[in-house]
């Protein structure tokens, strides 16, 4: 499980051919907006048809597509991704078009080749809400501690290995912080000194 955010559809798809579950909350596509979109328009509420291909909008009416497939780069080739395009005639005489779109040409709906995927994920994670709640409990003071008491709000060194060096240093402080708070100082040098490290080299610990 992971955040909303921070996950694309290539990610969710390459984790399905991996046979790995995943329970990953989905936002919205789209937003919402005073001169265009309503909430009841976003297109978390026009419904696929895997059977035709087709979208059928909140008016009832079907967006078809070509077939023909579209290529999106963002950020170079790596996250690039194709989809189709679904659209239907009568938008230009929907009695709610300015609710559902601002394009003069009707309402659009854009499918990624990994939309199979992120919906089957999307249905795990509205299925679990137990295990969402769980993971919440779990992680969640973990990061509200290190950001909202401590102040760790940003990293002061620049470069992923860098970044991640810091990090892990913070994570190493909370971690014998809060086994401190549970286990008190003696009973944790204690383990310290019998504990048998499964990694190939053992850290040494001065108190």
């Amino acid at each position: 499980m992971v955040d909303k955010g921070y996950h694309n559809g290539r990610e969710i798809e390459a984790c399905k051919l991996a046979n790995i579950t995943t329970i990953v909350a989905h936002p919205d596509q789209g937003k919402s907006n005073e001169n265009g979109t309503q909430p009841e328009y976003l297109v978390s509420k026009f419904t696929y048809n895997k059977q035709d291909n087709t979208y059928t909008c909140p008016q009832g009416q079907i967006l078809t597509t070509t077939g023909s497939w579209h290529k999106k780069t963002r950020d170079g080739d790596k996250t690039s991704y194709l989809y189709q395009k679904y659209r239907t005639t009568t938008c230009k005489t929907c009695p709610v078009k300015e609710q559902c779109t601002s394009r003069v040409g009707g309402r659009e709906i854009d499918r990624s080749q990994y939309a199979d995927a992120v919906e089957e994920n999307l249905k795990r994670y509205q299925s679990n809400p137990t295990t969402v709640c769980k993971r919440q409990e779990i992680n969640e003071h973990i990061f509200g501690t290190i950001k909202r008491k401590w102040g760790y709000n940003y990293t002061d060194l620049i470069g992923l290995e860098k970044v991640n060096a810091e990090h892990s240093l913070i994570m190493l402080v909370y971690n014998i912080k809060r086994s401190i708070n549970i286990l008190g100082v003696p009973e944790l040098i204690a383990k310290l000194k019998t504990w048998n490290t499964p990694y190939k080299r053992k850290s040494l610990f001065f108190f």
